[in-house]
């Protein structure tokens, strides 16, 4: 593919992507797919879309073959564990987790070391079979939570994810979609803005971090408007 071409689609994918429109980033990713399938910027994108809609055998899928035809990494372990913990295979993600630990991206100066705390906490539950059996409670809840905001049920459904996240510390999607709930239908910025900082505490996520600055900037009598950037 022409490298211009694929520098606009990558980015015109990005955005989409970014913009909360996922079926039209995937559109864009695959039609880079369709001439370079082995593309690094490829597999790893749509393993990100895939897994935003809620694909995550597709994401998997993704994932593995970069493993495969580009050897282990931080940010492999880390997807790859974050999958399995999600799917409730406990000993996978805890392998998973100590490896992506152990990369020099989590050493006191590598470029991801503010997500150490929160691998640590998710290696820790691994860990225990207890604890690791609520975090599936709290997997059920988020389920309900958004059963409940697609059927316009927004107040219930908070309830929902504010009752996932107590079980578990990590669940930092919970506290986000919460408040992208606060914010754009219920017109409560500042309840809003709480829950963004809670989720961008615990995760560092751009995704929280853009949620908070709409948020912020709501409340202060802006017009800006989190972009439904939720999980």
């Amino acid at each position: 593919m022409n490298k211009l071409f694929f520098m606009a689609f990558v980015r015109f994918g990005m955005n989409a992507y970014l913009s909360g429109n996922y079926d039209k980033a995937e559109g864009w990713f695959r039609r880079i797919e369709a001439q370079e399938p082995d593309n690094l910027s490829v597999l790893r994108n749509l393993g990100i879309v895939l897994r935003a809609k809620g694909d995550a055998e597709g994401a998997e899928r993704y994932l593995l073959r970069e493993e495969k035809l580009y050897g282990k990494s931080f940010l492999r372990h880390a997807g790859l564990a974050d999958l399995a913990y999600e799917a409730g295979r406990r000993k996978e993600a805890r392998q998973r987790y100590a490896l992506a630990l152990a990369e020099p991206e989590m050493g006191p100066e590598g470029s991801v070391s503010a997500l150490r705390p929160l691998m640590e906490k998710r290696l820790a539950i691994c860990g225990d079979e207890k604890a690791f059996a609520r975090t599936r409670q709290s997997i059920e809840l988020f389920k309900e939570a958004q059963a409940l905001r697609a059927q316009g049920r927004g107040e219930d459904a908070i309830d929902r994810y504010l009752e996932s996240a107590k079980l578990d510390e990590t669940n930092w999607q919970a506290l986000n979609n919460a408040g992208t709930i606060q914010l754009n239908v219920l017109g409560q910025p500042e309840k809003a803005a709480k829950l963004f900082e809670k989720a961008l505490k615990i995760s560092k996520s751009v995704q929280a971090a853009r949620n908070l600055d709409f948020a912020v900037k709501s409340a202060a009598g802006g017009k800006s408007r989190s972009r439904d950037e939720s999980a």
